[in-house]
């Protein structure tokens, strides 16, 4: 499970996305971030009862900026990933968290 502290640390993420708050929580960062790697391995599991799943991926929360017009350096949502098996097998799933009280 994703525990709500993962989704206020989110919400202050996205209030002071900056590298010098960043740095200061970055271990609660970790934190969350080990957590969601627990729920992705869960999700594909489950995913897996129905489908062929070869891999789980935990996306980073650092933004590439380089041709952005938006130069926040964080993403102020979780995503992850779930490669399905085979070359017979294509696409995949896309799990984005996000919370929704800004």
């Amino acid at each position: 499970m994703i525990s709500k502290a993962s989704f206020t640390f989110l919400r202050k993420l996205e209030k002071n996305n900056n590298r010098e708050w960043f740095n200061t929580n970055k271990e609660t960062y970790k934190k969350h971030q080990e957590e969601l790697k627990v729920f992705a391995e869960e999700v594909k599991k489950e995913l897996s009862r129905k489908d062929i799943i070869e891999k789980a991926k935990v996306y980073r929360i650092y933004r590439d900026v380089r041709f952005s017009k938006d130069k926040t350096p964080y993403k102020t949502h979780f995503s992850m990933s779930f490669v399905r098996g085979g070359q017979a097998l294509r696409g995949g799933y896309f799990l984005r968290l996000q919370s929704n009280n800004s």
